[in-house]
């Protein structure tokens, strides 16, 4: 271990992706602020990944909860759970995303992602991020927790504030801004709670709260974090993903075009859309006890990231991994992490993204940047567009 990164520095920020492949030549690297280890290989990210009895979800908690911001539900969600309260929890809730659930859900997010394109269509331009982000994935969770669609903008709002989380605020106005974010999040989620506890609906929420575990109902504390970490994953990294598929496409117009001659080789795109900028960069874990990773000793209580978006260029891995293909038959991509921890949405997310972009290139044959490029979002856990205004032109 030879290297330390600062992931505030404006070149990490920037493009942090010559960072990984030194990262990945040392092994086991350190990250700054907050001293925490680093794992970046592939192999080594499995590892991490499935071994609950070395490295602890709890992890987690720390990079949703850094000392100044106290307290955050996000921290306590399914994410930062460990066997067996994981699975307990994990069980209550999977059937929401079994494939026949995620397929009932298809009609209605391509009535929102049609009129998404027809409103970008007839104005000729769109800001992605807003304009068809924002209405396809609020729409989407919204159906889910039968929410009304006046709160979407609030949805994207907390989503927003709970993905700028960083080890050290941007400003004293940053930290109040995204405080009150979480205040107002989880008072509207125990709101919703106690409504639907008085009447229940046919939604995710009302189960959850009628729901038993070992003859007990889940309390407050349990659900809203799951709620919480739901609103914000379904809100910002599907929007990241489908924000970073147009950015893709407005760089690469022969493969705009190869997708507009065959539809079918859009899950594939977006397969490698997730493998080589995916919106979630890492996962944090908690070291149990002494171990090795890399060759390399690493002491109990320490706070390993481990670096999904690192993986999957991982040349150990993937051949040419810097190199965008659609065509690549290596696989092994970690974008929805791995193990039981594996995003619990990929499916929808990934539904969502297809779906959209389903509607948009039929009625486009080129899309063009439009003014600066706007800055990245890049926290421990995620890097996203903050904007992306594309001009369009019609097929």
């Amino acid at each position: 271990m030879s290297s330390t990164f600062h992931l505030l520095s404006p070149d990490y920020q920037a493009d942090p992706y010559p960072f990984y492949a030194r990262m990945r030549a040392e092994g086991l690297s350190r990250i700054e602020p907050g001293s925490r280890y680093v794992v970046s290989r592939h192999a080594d990210v499995l590892a991490v990944l499935r071994n609950t009895e070395v490295f602890s979800s709890g992890g987690f908690a720390s990079a949703w909860e850094p000392d100044w911001l106290r307290p955050n539900p996000c921290a306590y969600s399914l994410h930062s759970m460990d066997p067996p309260d994981h699975t307990k929890m994990r069980n209550l809730v999977s059937a929401a995303f079994l494939p026949r659930t995620i397929e009932r859900t298809a009609p209605l997010v391509q009535g929102v992602a049609e009129a998404a394109a027809r409103q970008f269509l007839e104005r000729g331009e769109a800001e992605i991020v807003n304009d068809i982000g924002l209405p396809v994935t609020a729409g989407t969770i919204g159906h889910y927790l039968r929410l009304d669609p006046a709160l979407h903008p609030k949805l994207r709002g907390w989503s927003e504030a709970m993905m700028s989380i960083r080890p050290v605020p941007r400003s004293p106005e940053h930290a109040t801004h995204v405080r009150a974010s979480v205040d107002e999040m989880a008072a509207y989620l125990r709101s919703l709670i106690e409504t639907r506890r008085r009447s229940p609906q046919d939604d995710m929420v009302s189960r959850l709260v009628q729901a038993e575990v070992d003859g007990q109902r889940l309390t407050d504390e349990e659900i809203v974090p799951f709620l919480a970490v739901l609103i914000v994953g379904a809100m910002d990294t599907t929007s990241g993903l489908m924000t970073s598929a147009m950015l893709h496409l407005t760089e690469r117009p022969g493969l705009l075009e190869r997708l507009r001659a065959d539809m079918s080789l859009v899950p594939r795109f977006v397969d490698e859309v997730l493998r080589f900028s995916p919106p979630a960069h890492s996962m944090a874990r908690s070291v149990k006890c002494d171990t090795e990773i890399a060759g390399h000793k690493v002491p109990a209580g320490a706070v390993v990231m481990a670096m999904l978006a690192a993986a999957n260029r991982d040349e150990r891995q993937f051949s040419n991994p810097d190199v965008f293909d659609i065509d690549r038959s290596d696989r092994g991509s970690v974008a929805f992490g791995h193990g039981i921890h594996a995003c619990i949405g990929m499916a929808l997310a990934k539904m969502e993204v297809r779906i959209t972009l389903g509607e948009l290139l039929p009625r486009f044959r080129h899309f063009e940047r439009v003014g600066p490029p706007a800055p990245w979002n890049h926290t421990y856990l995620v890097r996203t567009l903050t904007s992306l205004r594309l001009r369009g032109v019609p097929a």
